[in-house]
């Protein structure tokens, strides 16, 4: 029975994976930061609950071992654990621009680095990064968000090659519009507190996203789509779950960035 480690099981993508592998007939390892308020997954055959903060690597390396322990090894991380931000620049504070770094890049990083010696010892694993139709097209007030998925995106393809020799394999996973908390910090904005140089634009990129929030699919999608690649004995990289996701990829190949600029602006309102 192979075994998989999930970074940020407690909600959305993440909660829905491992109950997915968990039905799957896998043992599954759901690591959150807070494992004392975990009641559904607590209760499930052949899972085991951990706690991992992964912007902590001391807590990132005891959550890898006790996994390794319960259930003799790793065959599987799926790197989910992220949070969002959409805001302009000038108003986002550093503790925020902080807190994404930390989480969203430095998370994967930690994470990956402290499983590789024991995908290397048993010359074999898979990594399944979860990044976002936010890693290949960009959205006004989305700067720093941006930057740390661009930045999975950049990572795991250069880490490919250095890890296909050794039997290691990676996987990109790219979620676009998913109903998930992690928009639950911006869903209600105060828009009288922004300076008058952002707030108009800010407000009808506000009205796009929460329209499209509102129409976003169930995060048990992406899930299938994590299992998928992770199942998948090919070399391919990346994978995206709906059609829309996959419709703006295409739609940025076809035009050159100024064109395609002019698009996002259009759509936005802006």
């Amino acid at each position: 029975m192979k075994t998989v480690f999930i970074t940020g099981a407690s909600s959305g993508i993440g909660r829905e994976t491992a109950k997915l592998f968990q039905k799957k007939g896998w043992n599954v390892i759901a690591s959150m930061r807070n494992p004392k308020t975990e009641e559904e997954l607590t209760k499930l055959d052949n899972l085991k609950v951990l706690q991992c903060d992964v912007t902590n690597p001391n807590s990132i390396t005891a959550a890898i071992k006790d996994g390794i322990e319960a259930f003799s090894g790793i065959d599987v991380l799926v790197n989910n654990a992220g949070i969002y931000t959409t805001n302009p620049l000038e108003q986002t504070s550093d503790e925020i621009i902080n807190s994404i770094i930390e989480t969203n890049i430095k998370g994967f990083v930690f994470t990956i680095k402290a499983i590789l010696t024991h995908f290397r010892e048993k010359k074999s694993g898979t990594i399944v990064n979860v990044s976002s139709l936010a890693g290949r097209v960009t959205f006004p007030f989305q700067s720093m968000y941006h930057t740390t998925k661009w930045a999975v995106e950049g990572f795991s393809e250069s880490l490919y090659y250095e890890l296909m020799p050794l039997n290691i394999k990676v996987k990109v996973v790219e979620p676009g519009m998913v109903k998930t908390n992690i928009y639950n910090s911006v869903l209600n904005i105060p828009f009288e507190q922004y300076p008058d140089d952002y707030r108009s634009n800010f407000k009808k990129w506000h009205a796009y996203l929460m329209k499209n929030y509102n129409n976003a699919y169930h995060p048990e999608l992406d899930a299938k789509t994590i299992y998928r690649a992770t199942n998948n004995k090919s070399v391919k990289l990346r994978y995206t779950s709906d059609f829309t996701t996959r419709s703006a990829f295409f739609v940025r190949s076809l035009f050159p960035l100024h064109i395609f600029q002019k698009i996002i602006e259009k759509q936005c309102g802006l």
